[in-house]
């Protein structure tokens, strides 16, 4: 049974993209040598901006995918004619659609299923009836996809909403990305806070803290800081995702850090391969000794 993970902030501007683009992209892709075997991944694209579905699909692709009703929407709404901006609409059926009819294959061992614009509409709409059919729908969504894949990463938007609920009640783990500057402790504190409301039992999703943008050398101040926090140290990946140009590049498909050829994409290329083993034997994904 594959594990899921999300990627939220409830802070805009860490990077929580970036993050899942790179992040799922390298764990899909890569096989360590002392590994029997590689994983299968799905990134599902959680967030109305649809940077992901952008970075992954060709927008001619993107946009035949969109008018076909084939993006993440399908799961929480239909019909998907009766959205409405005040409104949340709420399914006749519990029944979502197949993971295979959405999932978008996009090289190596990893699938992508696509966002869109549409989904504010959830994010956004209030409804005066239970919403209990579309958190059905997305919790055996979630059902089948930990069925088909080793591993399932959730790019999800930073506002409380109906899609952070239920992103966070299907996830083992969630991880927060960080950018170490003023004020990084208040939104860890925020994002563990809010994880805690949306908890349902005892226990809830696994959290881990990733510094992102972080110095190629050296600790910043606000790092060292939050790293001696007897709350957030062992939350903390040893390693950082640092500032390298090449995880800003990847557009429709191309110009991956790990195909890219640019000035310093071979040290940024080692720091993502050093982050993605980390994580993968965090929470149990990596299949070797």
């Amino acid at each position: 049974m594959g594990k899921v993970v999300t990627v939220m902030n409830m802070k805009g501007g860490v990077g929580k993209t970036t993050v899942a683009i790179h992040l799922g992209g390298a764990l899909g892709k890569y096989k360590w040598a002392k590994e029997t075997r590689g994983r299968s991944v799905l990134l599902i694209d959680y967030d109305p901006q649809f940077n992901l579905s952008q970075a992954y699909i060709s927008a001619k692709n993107y946009f035949s995918l969109e008018s076909n009703k084939k993006t993440i929407l399908s799961v929480l709404q239909e019909p998907l004619t009766a959205l409405d901006p005040y409104k949340l609409q709420v399914p006749g059926t519990s029944t979502p659609p197949s993971v295979n009819d959405l999932a978008v294959g996009i090289g190596g061992y990893v699938d992508v299923v696509p966002s869109t614009l549409d989904l504010m509409y959830v994010a956004l709409g209030r409804s005066d009836v239970s919403v209990k059919v579309i958190e059905a729908r997305f919790e055996k969504f979630m059902q089948e996809c930990r069925e088909e894949y080793d591993l399932v990463i959730i790019d999800c938007h930073p506002a409380g909403s109906l899609m952070t609920k239920t992103a966070l009640l299907n996830s083992d783990h969630v991880l927060i990305p960080v950018v170490p500057e003023r004020y990084a402790v208040r939104g860890i504190g925020l994002m563990l806070d809010f994880m805690g409301s949306k908890q349902q039992g005892k226990t809830g999703p696994t959290p881990h803290i990733l510094f992102n943008k972080a110095p190629r050398v050296g600790q910043s101040p606000q790092e060292i800081e939050i790293r001696a926090s007897k709350t957030y140290s062992n939350l903390c990946l040893v390693n950082t995702m640092k500032k390298y140009k090449a995880y800003s590049d990847p557009e429709e498909g191309k110009n991956f850090i790990w195909t890219s050829g640019k000035a310093y994409s071979t040290e940024a290329r080692q720091n993502l391969w050093s982050i993605s083993l980390e994580f993968a034997k965090r929470i149990g994904v990596y299949y070797g000794p």
